[in-house]
């Protein structure tokens, strides 16, 4: 026979109050909790849940993460420097050409072409410029720019003048051969550039050198030649001298006479040619004068004719007034020939009707010089009588 359990009856209450408890993380963290503290379920500030100390690990956790990134930046820096360091002493030596990047005081740059690494670029060395017809660096060849004569390829004779390479006073650009040729003695004409003190120009043709071929002061470039002005002639001494003037003393053969009035040097003396007459009013050589006309002397007239100074001489064929060029009283002036011819004399030939191609007192009969009728022939006054 079983026994019944005999159940005694509890009042069994539950406290609505809970402790909560921080576990400290440290032993002085230990001091600063409060272990009382309790939590109502009706309590409604919630800042009883806050906590200051997430944030500040939250700070932590942000400078870890920046310290990081910092580190990792440095680290790939390095890296890159490492691998353009590794790059940059790769480069072989003498294989760099002009301006190519290359390390300062390396020898990268192509030394066999004359470069050298300046500033972090392959560059020509001075006074040498990069020609990149041949790919070296070589001296200025001619009518390049240049700064100074260093610059110019000097044994081409070249120098730098008006920041332009160009030949040396010497030389002349030669456009065939492209080289400067020596300038020979005697061989620039007038306007052609030359050597001041050098003998470059043609001393034949009268040139001195003053930068230019040029004429003396005292004379003037005429076609092919230095000669004097207008007016003047070369004297002895190398200068040039005034013309001389009518009737003055002269050089035969030489430009001493002023011929710009009609003179040349004859038998020592200015004179005018045989056509023409010194006119002492004008002071200048004219054509002679012809029968008839007007005149102050002789030497006026053209030869054969006078300038009497008694009015009605000859009469042959006409009658003239003095001062007026004439024939002699025993010739006739032949208008065929322009000239004075001797009258005839008793017996000879004249022509008729012309009583005055026979002398004074003949008479032309019949081509013939006769005395007229009742007169008698005296020879020794060569008239008849």
């Amino acid at each position: 026979m079983q026994k019944q359990a005999r159940v005694t009856q509890r009042n069994i209450q539950f406290q609505d109050t809970v402790q909560i408890r921080h576990i400290p993380a440290n032993d002085e963290q230990q001091n600063e909790i409060q272990t009382d503290t309790t939590w109502n379920p009706n309590l409604r500030d919630k800042n009883v849940f806050k906590d200051e100390k997430p944030k500040t690990q939250k700070r932590i956790v942000i400078g870890i993460i920046l310290a990081g990134c910092l580190i990792l930046a440095a680290v790939i820096g390095g890296i890159v420097a490492a691998v353009i360091t590794s790059k940059s002493s790769s480069t072989a030596d003498n294989s760099l050409s002009y301006n190519a990047n290359c390390d300062v005081g390396s020898n990268q740059c192509i030394s066999s072409k004359g470069l050298y690494c300046s500033n972090g670029f392959c560059s020509c060395t001075s006074p040498l410029s990069w020609n990149s017809v041949n790919s070296t660096c070589a001296l200025l060849s001619y009518n390049k720019t240049c700064t100074s004569s260093s610059q110019c390829d000097s044994s081409l004779q070249l120098v730098c003048t008006n920041q332009v390479c160009q030949c040396n006073s010497y030389y002349t650009y030669n456009t065939s051969s492209r080289t400067c040729t020596l300038i020979l003695n005697n061989t620039l004409t007038y306007g052609d550039t030359c050597t001041v003190g050098s003998n470059q120009c043609e001393s034949s043709s009268g040139l001195v050198c003053t930068g230019n071929c040029s004429c003396t002061a005292t004379k003037a470039w005429n076609v092919s030649a230095c000669s004097c002005p207008s007016e003047t002639f070369l004297n002895s001494s190398g200068l040039c001298e005034t013309q001389r003037l009518y009737n003055q003393t002269c050089v035969v053969g030489s430009m001493q006479c002023d011929s710009s009035r009609g003179l040349s040097c004859n038998n020592s003396i200015c004179i005018c040619d045989a056509t023409k007459y010194w006119n002492m009013n004008f002071q200048q050589c004219y054509q002679r004068l012809n029968y008839s006309q007007a005149c102050g002397a002789d030497s006026d007239c053209i030869p054969t004719l006078s300038c009497p100074t008694v009015s009605g001489v000859c009469n042959c064929p006409s009658y003239l007034s003095d001062y007026t060029c004439n024939c002699l009283n025993t010739q006739y002036y032949n208008p065929s020939t322009m000239q004075c011819v001797s009258r005839a004399t008793l017996g000879g030939s004249c022509t008729t009707s012309l009583n005055y191609t026979c002398l004074t007192s003949l008479y032309c009969n019949a081509g013939s010089c006769a005395c007229p009728s009742g007169t008698t022939w005296i020879s020794a006054n060569s008239t008849c009588v």
